[in-house]
């Protein structure tokens, strides 16, 4: 459904809107209101359904309205709008055209109906109008939504797999069925702690019952439920399939499914992209610092594409994010809601490094730690993997020739490895590394020792390999007058970046690109000067891809070659 905001605003057009929606997004919009008056003179909306003017108290703010029959100065207009919107609607119901051509009345729940059918199906776009501001229009917004918009039982049942067959399993949206929820945002309460949105798929989530989380294999109690109402919360004992609410004092992440332990499911879990950006923060006092890192420590529980790490070398924080605008919003969260005021250093790019062939490398440790002797041995193999798909770790010896303890080690220590490159101390991605043989001696080798062995191997294995550098290549839409669209052009090709497409859609010129991160620091500002101010633009990351040779030299010091 479509919501024309700001009605009482200079140059507001409702029909201009509305004929807009049809012309520029082809989406069928059906006018199902009427303004009364516009600008400074909006005073409140027809109901084209019920047929009722509405009228605000502008004193409420909006928040009170009374219904009134049509006044005899608005019920032609009035009668023209329903008209037409019927006509529109005849297309998608053989029973209203009916009523139409015979001239029966057209009662409230036939157009309801149709209006419900034809979006549901994606034929339609209800419009209703307003002043949000003033939460003029808003309940109605919200009765739409009531109305039109898919309920729990208009879709299919979810799908997800099961944690341990691997096999899909279906959940319909029923109290019958096992329960289902998944916690889809996690928020820091100042008074309840952490508090996480569920959305209840199936069966009854109650509270003080057990649920069994598959991501960490453990049964958790369920705790206090609350249904959220705007600024008020309304506790709750139970909440039903189709019902979303939140629960306080539960480990949960993003992404998290709950359900029992005998009928056990896991929903597709949200994608989030790498961090393409960092910037180093320390608090202006040391009796900040422990406050600084339990407040970073809740906002990456909030926020999973936000990660933050202490930097070994420095001993500073350094937050990660996706973007220049995500690291401010974090900074002036810390501020405002944990009231620690930092010192933030210049954003940079996160750099990434890769191998581009594969190697051999074995690595042995006997030295003393502690007054022990220490023993490891491995050797592995390191494979580049496809851009994206991480770090994979495969033991190809049985538990009898080499004990599991030890291999976990190894893998811990190539882990650690991996958080500081070979060329320039970025993070190493998309890996694959085998351990082909090991040895060990029951009295003189320890976990220690084979981590330090998977530290080694893994520095002398990434420089066998043709280490490279990465940095994140950004996917940017920019929307500009086509007047503007040289220039646009000129500037993202003085970025090096590569432009993939273009659309002219009513003289609105949309520019797709893709552009190396490290170029588009300020590109905001830049933009706005190319425009006069009438483009905007969207930018999200798309994949990593290899820096040029100046910048691999300037990250490397000149080197590497």
């Amino acid at each position: 459904i479509a919501f024309i905001n700001k009605m009482d605003r200079v140059g507001a057009n409702f029909s201009n809107a509305v004929n807009s929606i049809d012309e520029q997004l082809s989406a069928n919009p059906v006018a199902i209101q009427m303004p009364i008056g516009s600008e400074d003179q909006f005073e409140g909306l027809v109901d084209l359904v019920e047929m009722q003017e509405l009228r605000f108290k502008d004193e409420s703010w909006g928040l009170e309205f009374q219904r009134e029959e049509l006044s005899e100065a608005l019920r032609p207009l009035a009668e023209e709008k329903r008209r037409e919107m019927l006509e529109r609607l005849s297309l998608y119901d053989d029973d209203l055209l009916e009523k139409i051509v015979e001239e029966k009345e057209i009662e409230k729940c036939d157009v309801i109906k149709v209006l419900r059918t034809a979006t549901l199906d994606g034929q339609i776009t209800p419009v209703l109008c307003g002043s949000a501001f003033k939460n003029k229009g808003v309940q109605q917004v919200i009765d739409a939504v009531i109305n039109y918009l898919p309920s729990p039982l208009d879709i299919p049942p979810v799908e997800g797999d099961h944690p341990v067959t691997k096999k899909m399993v279906s959940r319909d949206a029923s109290i019958a069925d096992p329960m289902c929820a998944l916690a889809f945002k996690v928020a820091s309460d100042p008074f309840a702690g952490q508090m996480t949105f569920v959305r209840v798929y199936s069966g009854i989530f109650e509270s003080g019952k057990t649920a069994y989380n598959p991501r960490n294999r453990k049964s958790e109690r369920i705790g206090n439920l609350v249904k959220l109402h705007a600024n008020k919360r309304e506790d709750v004992k139970e909440l039903g399939a189709g019902e979303i609410g939140a629960v306080v004092g539960m480990n949960l992440v993003t992404g998290d499914t709950l359900c029992p332990k005998e009928h056990q499911i896991v929903l597709e879990r949200t994608q989030f992209p790498e961090p393409v950006i960092d910037q180093a923060l320390e608090p202006k006092t040391k009796l900040d610092q422990d406050k600084l890192e339990e407040a970073l420590k809740r906002l990456m529980q909030e926020d999973p594409s936000f990660r933050s790490r202490i930097d070994e070398e420095t001993g500073q924080n350094i937050i990660s994010g996706m973007g220049e605008l995500h690291l401010e919003v974090v900074v002036d969260r810390l501020q405002r809601e944990f009231g620690i005021e930092c010192k933030a250093g210049t954003p940079r790019v996160a750099y990434r490094e890769t191998i581009t062939q594969a190697a051999e490398t074995q690595s042995r440790v006997e030295q003393q730690f502690d007054g022990k002797e220490q023993f490891a041995f491995c050797k592995i193999r390191l494979e580049p993997l496809e851009a994206g798909r991480g770090f994979e770790f495969e033991n190809f010896l049985s538990a009898d020739q080499f004990p599991s303890m030890f291999a976990e080690a190894l893998e811990q220590g190539i882990r650690d490895a991996m958080s500081n490159g070979v060329l320039a101390g970025f993070s190493l991605i998309d890996l694959k590394v085998s351990l082909v043989s090991g040895e060990y001696n029951e009295e003189s080798s320890t976990e220690v020792a084979f981590t330090i062995a998977g530290v080694n191997a893994l520095r002398e294995g990434a420089l066998k390999a043709k280490p490279n550098l990465l940095e994140p290549t950004m996917k940017i839409e920019v929307v500009t007058p086509v007047s503007f669209t040289g220039d646009v052009i000129g500037d993202l090709n003085a970025r090096h970046g590569r432009i993939r497409g273009m659309d002219e859609q009513g003289g609105i010129q949309v520019v797709m690109a893709e552009a190396p991160l490290a170029e588009m620091f300020g590109y905001s500002t830049r933009l706005r000067s190319l425009s006069q101010g009438r483009a905007s633009y969207t930018m999200h990351f798309s994949h990593y891809s290899s820096v040029s040779e100046s910048t691999k030299k300037a990250l490397t010091g000149g080197s590497v070659s």
